[in-house]
């Protein structure tokens, strides 16, 4: 059945930037970042973040690399979680980051605070996990239940079923 599927990547991160540890601080959670890829080394790697490395309010949808910005911190780690897919469910999740790229509005800094007091802020600007969600959760891909709309990074790893831990450790190991 595996070699009929496709495979998308969930990397969880911590980097140990003034932001993440406050939000490792008030979720309790080991990582504070989620980005999605399409290749097992994570050079196809999307996410909400950062637009400078010493600026967090200033966000934007980006292409991510490990070897860039605050993943180059010595000491940051990641999880990364693979989940097999049909063709069309990583078709749909690619075409669904593509719209997602070209309507925009920013980083969603204020959904991101009022996330912790699970309110939902809708507009077209998204954080990380928001990101995520909405391309697991789009009704062409569906793995994620789109009843529920605010997830801290772990948890949206936490709801998908099928998934397998493919590595643990520092950024700089991987």
């Amino acid at each position: 059945m595996k070699n009929n599927k496709k495979k998308i990547y969930i990397v969880l991160t911590q980097t140990y930037s003034m932001l993440a540890r406050t939000i490792k601080c008030i979720t309790h959670e080991k990582y504070s970042h989620i980005s999605i890829a399409f290749d097992e080394k994570c050079e196809e790697m999307y996410s909400f973040g950062r637009k400078y490395r010493y600026f967090p309010f200033l966000g934007i949808f980006k292409q991510e690399k490990l070897d860039e910005g605050l993943f180059l911190n010595k000491n940051a780690k990641m999880a990364i979680y693979e989940i097999y897919v049909t063709k069309e469910q990583y078709k749909s999740a690619k075409e669904k980051i593509k719209e997602i790229e070209e309507n925009n509005k920013g980083y969603n800094i204020a959904g991101l605070l009022l996330a912790y007091f699970k309110i939902k802020l809708h507009r077209n600007k998204y954080y990380c996990s928001e990101f995520v969600y909405e391309v697991l959760s789009s009704t062409s891909v569906n793995l994620l239940d789109r009843k529920e709309t605010l997830f801290q990074p772990e948890e949206i790893i936490n709801r998908i079923k099928y998934n397998s831990l493919i590595y643990e450790g520092e950024i700089k190991n991987f």
